[in-house]
Parts: structure tokens; sequence; C-alpha cells
């Protein structure tokens, strides 16, 4: 086979690399532990809206209850 063959069946075959274990280990947990970031954050910006939404609710429930 010629180069121009391999890059046609692999055409990132220059950039193919092989990991050892190790390394894909601590590439996975990386990858985990950001995802798990993400996550949180997701939580906690769903958590704030809605307690900003429950406030809301709660406000106007009180203002039309001393308007009766």
């Amino acid at each position: 086979m010629t180069d121009h063959t391999i890059s046609l069946i692999q055409p990132n075959a220059l950039e193919t690399r092989m990991y050892p274990t190790e390394e894909l280990l601590r590439l996975h947990r990386k990858e985990r532990l950001a995802e798990a970031e993400r996550q949180r954050e997701a939580r906690s910006l769903t958590a704030g809206r809605r307690w900003r939404a429950l406030a809301r609710y709660a406000t106007r429930k009180a203002e039309a209850a001393e308007q009766r």
C-alpha cells in the first residue's frame, strides 16, 4: 500500500496516537469531572429559577390577600 492508500483508508493516520492506560484513565476522569461540573451548574441555575418563580408567586398571593 502506498501512503496515499493508507490516508484514504485511515484519514487521520498521521494523527493517530496510542495512549497508555494510565493516560486514558486520566483523560476519562477529567472528562467525567468536567461533565459533573456542567451538570452541577445546570442544577444550580435551575434551582435558582425555581426559587425566583416561587418568590414571585408568593409576592402575588400576598398582594392579592392585602387587597381583599
